[in-house]
């Protein structure tokens, strides 16, 4: 008897010493579309990109305009272009004193970023920024709104030659 206890704590002990060193996941939507990007353009030889503050601060905050004020497009409800919007966050392209630039993917109405990494990869537009040679850093934003023509509004800034 005892040397069955001894052997069931035992087999306790290793138990809880393996789930208490298994590594606990929490992945974000960003997280996902990153190793998501990423993997994509590992597949065709390029760097991985880095998320940068100020493009996720551009991207999130024209998801959440698009959202709001219930309308999709490139050009915001007050004139602004993507690049206008990209160095207002203070990705600071336009004034970069080295050759640099910016794109924008956005899309409207998937409802998970495999979906709308999915469509992005089926437009030769979006998928020609998604792995674009010469961009280094990437930002994503998402924003719903149940009273929205689309409910769920993506964004995906990228650049290159200016710093985050």
């Amino acid at each position: 008897m005892q040397l069955k206890r001894s052997a069931l704590v035992s087999c306790l002990a290793l138990l809880l010493n393996l789930v208490s060193n298994t590594p606990t996941v929490a992945v974000s939507w960003q997280e996902q579309m990153l190793s998501s990007l990423n993997t994509m353009r590992a597949d065709k030889g390029l760097k991985p990109l880095k998320l940068c503050s100020t493009l996720n601060k551009a991207a999130q905050d024209y998801a959440r305009e698009m959202a709001t004020q219930n309308f999709y497009a490139h050009e915001g409800k007050d004139g602004s272009t993507p690049g206008e919007r990209i160095q207002s966050a203070g990705y600071r392209w336009q004034s970069s004193n080295t050759s640099a630039g910016i794109a924008e993917n956005i899309a409207a109405g998937q409802g998970s970023v495999q979906q709308v990494m999915k469509d992005w990869r089926n437009s030769t537009g979006h998928y020609k920024n998604m792995t674009g040679s010469k961009f280094v850093h990437v930002g994503f934003g998402m924003a719903g709104s149940a009273r929205s023509a689309y409910k769920k509004y993506w964004v995906q800034n990228f650049g290159y030659g200016a710093r985050c």
